[in-house]
């Protein structure tokens, strides 16, 4: 399954000191619930401000000519821990979905979790399982961020 795509590519300049805003839409299912397909978002490059836990982020990563969108769950200096049951933790919380359930990782994805640094060194970012997130392709740098989209400027799905 395809991760969610935006289809417009944000130069690497984002990341300078000004703010560059690109209006874009959806492409794809992977954060279904959240953001669907054909909806339209704004997304900031880094001279807008800081993203905040739960934004989502804009990335590319493994070459991928497309830019791919996640959710912000840790930042570095947090303290990921996984379960025995494969229930991931933020800084001693449980993490939940955006359904309000417990966000469990299944095989490979726990392995690969398990592993990462704590406290964090770079982004982690998630969507569905088995989508393209930090479970499976681990931690993000900030080399790898094009920009964010802020949580609460997201209208959500009725």
């Amino acid at each position: 399954m395809f991760a969610w795509m935006i289809l417009v590519l944000i130069s690497l300049n984002t990341m300078t000191d000004d703010c560059v805003r690109v209006n874009t839409t959806v492409s794809g299912d992977s954060l279904q619930g959240q953001l669907w397909e054909g909806q339209d978002i704004e997304v900031l490059g880094f001279g807008c401000g800081v993203p905040e836990r739960y934004d989502y982020i804009v990335f590319r990563v493994n070459g991928n000519t497309q830019p791919i969108i996640k959710q912000l769950w840790g930042m570095p200096g947090d303290m990921v821990e996984v379960s025995r049951k494969g229930r991931l933790h933020i800084n001693g919380e449980e993490a939940k979905t955006p359904f309000g359930r417990p966000y469990g990782l299944l095989g490979s994805a726990r392995t690969r979790m398990k592993k990462l640094t704590k406290p964090l060194d770079g982004y982690l970012v998630l969507g569905h399982p088995g989508s393209i997130d930090s479970a499976k392709i681990g931690l993000l740098t900030k080399r790898d961020l094009l920009g964010y989209v802020p949580a609460d400027s997201v209208q959500q799905a009725e």
